[in-house]
């Protein structure tokens, strides 16, 4: 008897690692987008901004036209989970240069993995300084995969802002989400035996 509950879970498992690189959803939470403010300074860019949520998935759509090249872009991005209602600690905060960023492959290699995973969804600047032009992020969801496994389930805030040292402001944006942990696809409750 012992060996056959062995050799069944031993089964199990072998099936499991074998399916996992093809589900491709293997992270115990889903982050869903609930809401995007955003800003945009129209002498440098017009801008149109489009989240659906269906079925638990978030996608995110954005047209991008630029007026004029763009030089010496700025990026602020800060990362924040709530704690009270409406109230959020940050846990990242980042001031980088963007056209550094564009050039130099190794500059910080977090919000590089981020951009590089949003030019998969869209024709987005690959260089700088930006061309004027029209750009696009088309149904962009967040690959959960690129985020830790360990993160609670909470709402968050992610900012950003676009900028140049001449001009000031070009885009100031906030996205509200929540990391949900009933729709990831290894939650304990769906393996359960009892």
């Amino acid at each position: 008897m012992r060996k056959e509950v062995i050799r069944s879970c031993c089964a199990v498992a072998l099936i499991l690692v074998a399916l996992m690189p093809l589900t491709g959803a293997w992270r115990s939470f889903k982050v869903i987008l609930t809401s995007i403010d955003f800003e945009a300074n129209d002498k440098f860019v017009d801008l149109k901004v489009d989240l659906q949520n269906d079925s638990g998935e978030s996608n995110l759509s954005i047209d991008i036209k630029t007026h004029q090249d763009i030089e010496d872009v700025q990026l602020v991005v800060d990362f924040g989970l709530e704690t009270d209602k409406g109230n959020y600690s940050t846990l990242i905060n980042r001031t980088l240069n963007f056209c550094k960023l564009m050039k130099q492959r190794n500059s910080d290699p977090l919000v590089r993995a981020i951009y590089e995973d949003l030019l998969k969804h869209g024709t987005l600047f690959k260089e700088c300084p930006i061309r004027s032009g029209t750009y696009s992020l088309t149904n962009y969801n967040v690959d959960e995969e690129m985020l830790p496994s360990f993160l609670p389930e909470a709402k968050f805030r992610f900012g950003m802002m676009i900028s140049t040292s001449k001009g000031g402001m070009i885009v100031r944006s906030t996205i509200f989400g929540r990391i949900d942990k009933s729709k990831g696809f290894d939650n304990l409750k769906r393996f359960s035996l009892g």
